[in-house]
């Protein structure tokens, strides 16, 4: 149910220049609090702080709706700012003119602080972020009081992921509101600590997702026994690229691509239609550097002795539909439609859920890439003895017979370049379909298209 404030006047406060709260009036210094801040700290809710930031960059007052999210409700304001002058520089008022809040879900709150302390007492830390993954509260192990100077920025600006290969697959858990079960992070600054992650996705009454709650158990390093049979710190990945390179390359690479899309998208202001197609253009290599760095990364993993997945209970028929949803923009953009099997349909596997996934997602983004304007890929779903299928078929050009092994090789791509490919994505795949004790196949007629059938160990409806 929403509760709608009716305020007789704006709700205001002020930023300075280094983004601390100096006043605000009640209603939003208790937002201020219970988002994770303090008396005199930097603005709490990350959207406000954004806001203010973009203010003050861009040189002129704005006037935008904003949304923020706390454990216990998400709220829609309409907020105005406007710059002042200040002896150390811009500052910024907020004025709130509208403020309408949607519950969260019902739960006592008592409940809430009990599992909280117990988790303390566990010796573990949590972390609330927004939809995001910009963290709103924080307060990590060993410590007394939230952690105000992680509060607005993003997760992944302040832990880095372990293994580098895993941070593509948790940004698709976080795309597909799944929980995000022991996921190792460290810190990228200070003691560099290691933590286990246990992430639940939140949604608030009105079907909306709102973040995720974390909660941060202390990890330690992995060891191995030298040759002397003393005990030492074993690297995650000790070649260059996943320890150094992959890391290095994701954040730049990840900035560029996000200051590409707003600059494209027109969302700081107008701007000449060529320069926004360059800032398309722009966008669309980053995404495709990207992805070359994550294929790379999941070419390390898969190579390493001690690769191994995880045997999950999944339905092909709703990985079909997740992964469709995934690429529904760019098959849109070429007039593709994508035709599935009845979300009622089932058809139970054995495999790991976001593995399988990456190899369907693979298969339709090959497809969309191959398949004419206009045309229609087809998903179907079948069995037999001992395995669940799942098969993609497209109206493209084809594969010639004595191709159709090759482009399963490792930077096979038959001589075709500049459709943003890496080489890299059907050999990965089929090795991750072996991995699950399945298999990855083709079979095509040149001018008649191709189809791709993934197959994985069946698994008995319960």
């Amino acid at each position: 149910m929403t509760s709608v404030r009716k305020l007789a006047e704006p709700v205001v406060g002020q930023v300075d220049a280094d983004g601390l709260l100096l006043s605000a009036d009640p209603l939003l210094l208790r937002l201020h609090f219970r988002c994770g801040g303090k008396e005199g700290g930097p603005l709490a809710v990350p959207q406000l702080a954004e806001l203010c930031r973009l203010s003050r960059r861009l040189g002129m007052n704005l006037s935008r709706p904003v949304q923020a999210s706390d454990d216990d409700c998400r709220i829609e304001m309409w907020v105005e700012t406007r710059l002042v002058s200040a002896d150390k520089g811009k500052r910024v008022d907020i004025s709130i003119v509208d403020w309408k809040e949607y519950p969260g879900e019902e739960s006592d709150s008592s409940d809430k602080a009990r599992e909280r302390d117990f988790d303390r007492l566990e010796g573990k830390g949590t972390i609330r972020t927004d939809a995001a993954l910009r963290i709103i509260a924080q307060q990590m192990p060993g410590g007394d009081t939230p952690d105000s100077d992680s509060i607005g920025r993003s997760l992944l600006d302040i832990y880095d992921v372990i293994p580098p290969s895993a941070h593509a697959k948790l940004l698709e858990a976080v795309a597909e509101r799944q929980p995000i079960r022991s996921q190792r992070v460290r810190q990228q600054s200070g003691a560099k600590k290691l933590f286990v992650l246990q992430g639940h996705p939140l949604i608030d009454k009105a079907g909306l997702f709102a973040g995720y709650r974390f909660v941060a158990s202390p990890d330690e390093p992995d060891t191995a026994v030298d040759n002397t049979g003393q005990a030492s710190v074993q690297l995650i990945s000790d070649s260059l690229f996943g320890a150094q390179l992959g890391p290095a390359l994701r954040q730049p690479l990840g900035k560029i691509i996000a200051n590409a899309e707003t600059i494209s998208s027109k969302l700081e202001g107008p701007l000449r239609g060529d320069y926004a197609s360059y800032a398309r253009d722009i966008a669309t290599a980053g995404r495709h550097l990207l992805e070359l760095v994550n294929d790379l990364s999941d070419l390390e993993a898969i190579e390493r002795p001690d690769f191994k997945v995880v045997g999950d209970a999944i339905d092909l028929v709703d990985l079909a539909h997740r992964a469709a949803g995934l690429l529904a923009v760019k098959a849109a953009d070429h007039r593709i439609r994508i035709a599935l099997p009845d979300e009622k349909e089932k058809m139970p596997a054995s495999g790991e859920f976001r593995r399988s996934l990456q190899i369907l997602v693979n298969l339709i983004g090959n497809a969309i890439r191959y398949s004419p304007d206009g045309s229609v890929i087809t998903i179907q779903v079948s069995s037999e003895p001992g395995f669940s299928l799942i098969s993609v078929s497209d109206r493209g050009d084809g594969i010639a017979a004595e191709d159709q092994e090759r482009i399963f090789e490792k930077f096979e791509r038959l001589g075709r370049s500049g459709d943003g490919g890496s080489g890299l994505g059907l050999f990965i795949s089929r090795r991750l379909a072996r991995a699950m004790g399945g298999s990855l196949t083709v079979t095509s007629v040149v001018g008649e298209g191709a189809t791709f059938t993934l197959a994985l160990p069946e698994r008995l409806s319960q």
